[in-house]
């Protein structure tokens, strides 16, 4: 397991100190990244069911550490997510991505989320990042 990255401690997704984030952990398998998650009362829309904006937070984390391996300062240009079956309370979810293809500053990765215990896929999901200058869009 890769160590986590220091430098976005405030992260609502992966920030370790972030009092309201998800305080997600990931690591690598082979070249892809992977976050586990536990759904929690807190997560879900409908009663017992995860709510699909979680969905979309363990998408972007997976994708933007899978790219930040190598490219780490990357913004999300665009996802589109395809839900396949419920994410359900209770349940541990995996969620791994990997990088499809690069042209330049474009990135495209694809995503999937499947439920640990019965192996159904949660959701899918494929995105567009562009690498930046943060330092430029920041302004610091």
């Amino acid at each position: 397991m890769d160590e986590q990255r220091s430098d976005f401690t405030n992260c609502y997704g992966c920030g370790q100190e972030n009092p309201i984030g998800f305080r997600l952990k990931y690591s690598f398998i082979g070249e892809r990244s992977h976050i586990e998650f536990e759904v929690g009362p807190e997560h879900c829309g409908y009663p017992g069911l995860m709510h699909g904006g979680v969905t979309c937070v363990l998408f972007d984390e997976a994708m933007y550490h899978v790219i930040a391996r190598t490219v780490p300062e990357v913004v999300t240009v665009s996802m589109a997510v395809d839900y396949k079956s419920p994410g359900f309370e209770g349940h541990r979810l995996i969620c791994e991505a990997w990088v499809e293809k690069r042209e330049g500053r474009r990135i495209e990765v694809s995503s999937a989320l499947v439920d640990a215990s019965t192996k159904k896929v949660v959701a899918e999901a494929r995105a567009v990042y562009r690498e930046v200058d943060l330092k430029r869009i920041i302004g610091r």
